[in-house]
């Protein structure tokens, strides 16, 4: 059966093949119109196809430059906190130091030590010497 219909399909095709001038002359439009829809078919599909990668490359180009700058930002702003919070604490520290030096300063005590020219270890080299 399936040798039959074979050699049916078969001078079907022979037959359009050594006809096919004479099916134009007699079917003119219809043939035109086929191979104008397949072009027109095949050059909408094409462009579908083009239209979708593109729309594809797009939406993961701008995921890629998203998820980058919200990196980038995230970094900028940990070391922008981290550099505020040292700043704090050399603030505080410096602070702290200077309330500790005025606190200890004695000012007449620090004059007198210009005029004997020396500072308390000079005290104690001439209380060493007596």
């Amino acid at each position: 059966m399936f040798i039959k219909l074979g050699i049916m399909v078969g001078i079907v095709i022979l037959g359009g093949m050594i006809f096919s001038n004479e099916i134009d002359n007699l079917f003119p439009t219809t043939s035109a119109t086929v191979l104008d829809s397949l072009k027109n078919d095949v050059s909408i599909f094409g462009s579908k196809a083009f239209d979708s990668v593109e729309q594809r490359i797009d939406s993961s180009i701008d995921k890629i430059v998203d998820k980058t700058s919200k990196s980038i930002s995230d970094e900028i702003s940990d070391a922008g906190d981290k550099i505020s919070d040292e700043i704090s604490e050399v603030k505080e520290s410096s602070q702290k130091t200077i309330q500790e030096e005025i606190s200890n300063f004695n000012p007449i005590e620090s004059i007198q030590n210009i005029f004997t020219g020396s500072s308390n270890s000079g005290s104690t080299n001439q209380s060493l010497t007596s």
